[in-house]
């Protein structure tokens, strides 16, 4: 007797290290340019983190200006950097989408980058994620976890909403 077998097709994901911390015009242009690359299931951006308020020393809770804290669109979504963005994490479907994915930094990015592929964003829910969006089951009806492409991108640490873009979400009836 044989027993077949399925594979399931894991995603693959991708990190972009450009050799330079990217303006928010550059960071803007190369992740416009990974969104229209047919087969990307979600990106990440990482990176330095810019303050609304001084934490410390003499000027503890005066406003900073930083010129890189500046809104960006992307794809329909358009968010406020609140870092300098220094890595680019990427899933994506296929291989077609990885080689996209190449192009689109290698048009968009001045300078050169690696490029390298692993395993970089979590693929099962954290403790963070059951944490924030409570247990999910597949018995139970009442999800309130609306979108799996956010598993493993939620930090504990943040006090506010909104620090998480979905881009080109279809209306689940």
């Amino acid at each position: 007797m044989s027993k077949t077998t399925t594979t399931v097709e894991k995603p693959i994901q991708i990190r972009v290290f450009p050799k330079r911390l990217l303006q928010p015009d550059t960071a803007e242009k190369v992740l416009n340019e990974i969104d229209r690359v047919e087969g990307v299931i979600r990106m990440l951006i990482n990176g330095k983190n810019l303050p609304r308020k001084v934490t410390s020393g003499p000027g503890t809770g005066t406003d900073v200006n930083h010129p890189d804290r500046k809104l960006i669109h992307v794809g329909d979504c358009a968010f406020e950097l609140h870092i300098i963005v220094g890595e680019i994490l990427v899933e994506v479907d296929d291989e077609a989408a990885v080689e996209g994915v190449r192009g689109a930094c290698e048009r968009a990015l001045p300078f050169s980058f690696e490029f390298k592929r692993g395993h970089f964003i979590k693929r099962r829910p954290t403790l963070a994620d059951y944490g924030k969006y409570g247990f999910r089951s597949k018995t139970d009806e009442c999800i309130n976890l609306e979108d799996e492409r956010i598993l493993g991108l939620i930090d504990p640490h943040v006090k506010a909403e909104g620090n998480i873009c979905v881009v080109g979400t279809d209306e689940k009836k």
